[in-house]
């Protein structure tokens, strides 16, 4: 009996040592795998903006008269927004104009100047009968010349016919004084020659310099031409840069934007202001690459924000950016971003230009899924895990995922409906024992 007692209490005394020894079962967070919907959504910060925006700029240099519109006053197509100051522009139209009728009537005096046709005319005949008159001066020079050698001829028949006593000395005497007339004769036709050759020459350098007035002449009128088309461009350009000196709205809307309201000059080109129609908004927003690779023009989005109140307006994407940029953000990390324009639904827009507002685009949606908490899941080498709760215990299993909205995941396999999962499971492993913290879920 004393031995039985003994036993009794050395296996009482091992089970309060092991009751005291055991470990205790881990409190944790639990939760429910359920069904229901999810959207795979990606929100960012966007602006919002006018669709098309009009930058209205100075079309010419010259002094721009004050502007006396303000930020959001309402102008029309065409109405007049700026003025400036045309009186210099109708200076140098006046001195233009004045300038081509100077050069016009100088052109018309180039004509009176012109060789007449008269004088050309009477170079003409000169020439001709100049050299009609050579022509026959040399018939006559031909003919002085024959009469020489018959004169000669003659002398030495009379001179052989005193010799022989046939002839007398009064014969030789008559040869002799015809052989000389007959040689002067001849120098008198050559000198006629002569002479008619230079009245030729003169005649063709009278032909010359009339044809070289005329080319000069034709020139001078065709430099006065060019001049006159030159100032004639001159002259519509400036008529034209005086019709726009009344600065016309391009589209209906309000002033966005007054960038220079003091009169001054300034050049052509220097931004004025701005003008949109605030009836027609859009939102900019610059997402991330590896999100914006996921959209599509058309996809829903939602368009909230501290700006709208509790306001949620529905939009579609208008336009992706086929480039990316990149960008530094707030916390330094250097980020390739993609902008992406959102369109605003039917119905009116209590916004303005360049509003901040959050942009949610929902990338895809389900309406009746498995779905289980963020918090449930964690990474062991590239696949997700989550801890099932069975019999008190955690067992760790695979989960193959699907859509995503940051706080539930789709469940593909790996749970089931109903089924209680640790979130948070940083202090437990596979076969831990866990208790719900109060307030949890049970198991």
């Amino acid at each position: 009996m004393r031995k039985l007692l003994w036993v009794a209490a050395a296996l009482a005394l091992l089970a309060a040592v092991w009751f005291l020894a055991r470990p205790g079962a881990v409190k944790v967070d639990f939760a429910r795998v359920v069904r229901g919907p999810i959207r795979a959504t990606v929100d960012e910060e966007g602006r919002t903006r006018v669709v098309e925006r009009y930058l209205v700029s100075m079309p010419v240099a010259g002094r721009v008269r004050r502007i006396g519109l303000k930020e959001g006053a309402s102008v029309g197509e065409g109405e007049v927004v700026a003025e400036i100051d045309p009186l210099e522009l109708r200076g140098r139209v006046a001195e233009t104009e004045a300038r081509i009728d100077a050069i016009r009537h100088r052109r018309e005096g180039v004509a009176t100047k012109l060789p007449k046709e008269e004088e050309r005319e009477r170079a003409r005949v000169l020439e001709a009968q100049a050299t009609e008159a050579l022509d026959v001066a040399q018939r006559e020079l031909e003919a002085a010349r024959a009469a020489l050698v018959k004169a000669q001829k003659d002398l030495v028949r009379t001179k052989a016919a005193l010799e022989s006593g046939t002839g007398s000395s009064e014969d030789v005497d008559a040869a002799e004084a015809e052989e000389v007339r007959a040689r002067e004769e001849v120098g008198a036709s050559v000198v006629r020659v002569q002479i008619r050759e230079l009245e030729i020459r003169a005649c063709r350098l009278d032909t010359r310099i009339l044809e070289a007035r005329l080319k000069d002449f034709e020139w001078e009128e065709k430099d006065y031409a060019a001049q006159i088309a030159s100032l004639d461009a001159t002259l519509a350009t400036l008529k034209d840069d005086l019709s726009r000196t009344r600065i016309a709205s391009p589209a209906k809307g309000a002033v966005l934007q007054v960038l220079l309201e003091s009169e001054q000059v300034v050049q052509a080109g220097t931004p004025l202001l701005e003008i949109g129609d605030l009836a027609r908004l859009e939102v900019e927003a610059d997402y991330l690459s590896e999100d914006a690779a996921h959209m599509r023009e058309g996809m829903p989005a939602e368009i909230f924000g501290r700006a709208l109140g509790d306001r949620v307006i529905a939009g579609r994407i208008r336009r992706i950016h086929p480039s990316a940029f990149m960008k530094i953000s707030s916390l330094g990390v250097e980020q390739q971003r993609v902008t992406v324009v959102v369109a605003f639904g039917p119905g009116e827009v209590p916004l303005g230009d360049r509003f901040r507002v959050e942009v949610r685009v929902v990338l895809d949606e389900r309406a009746d899924v498995l779905l289980v908490p963020e918090g449930a899941l964690f990474r062991v080498g590239g696949d997700w895990h989550a801890f099932a709760v069975e019999g008190g215990r955690a067992r760790q299993r695979k989960v193959e995922t699907g859509l995503r909205d940051g706080r539930r995941r789709e469940v593909l396999a790996g749970l089931r409906e109903g089924e209680t999962v640790v979130l948070h499971p940083e202090s437990i492993g596979d076969g831990t024992k866990v208790e719900p913290l109060p307030g949890a879920p049970p198991e």
